[in-house]
């Protein structure tokens, strides 16, 4: 094969798949509107294939979230619903997180039992007895 039919099958390439990226994000739009539910960071054992790499592989108004142990199809959930505050207030931590990327084991309140706030420790988020 010569060189210049070689770069030319290249181009082509190139191309071809530009462009079907293009109409698949102009088909489709970004993302689905809602947000993925929190889920509380678990420890497993077998890790679930993915069921779906972008929300458009989801049904209906389905968006693809990571789930405890794989990505799955879920139902979004809406910025619009209540965020529970627990009384009291965060104790203040001092220190440095070592770990790159920490997990964050609640978002706000609403993710915490038995009335413990969910507050910015050292590594992430976690549920704590308020002060």
């Amino acid at each position: 094969m010569k060189l210049t039919s070689l770069v030319a099958f290249v181009v082509l390439l190139v191309l071809g798949a530009l462009v079907s990226q293009a109409v698949e994000g102009a088909s489709k739009g970004k993302a689905k509107q809602g947000d993925c539910p929190f889920i509380r960071p678990a420890k497993c054992l077998v890790f679930e294939p993915p069921q779906c790499h972008s929300d458009w592989q989801c049904p209906k108004k389905q968006k693809c979230c990571d789930a405890p142990c794989g990505v799955k199809c879920m139902d979004p959930v809406g910025p619009s619903q209540p965020v529970k505050v627990n009384p009291g207030k965060c104790p203040v931590f001092i220190g440095q997180c070592m770990t790159p990327n920490p997990r964050n084991y609640c978002l706000n309140d609403s993710h915490c039992l038995n009335n413990l706030k969910c507050c910015k420790g050292v590594c992430g988020n976690s549920c704590v007895k308020p002060e």
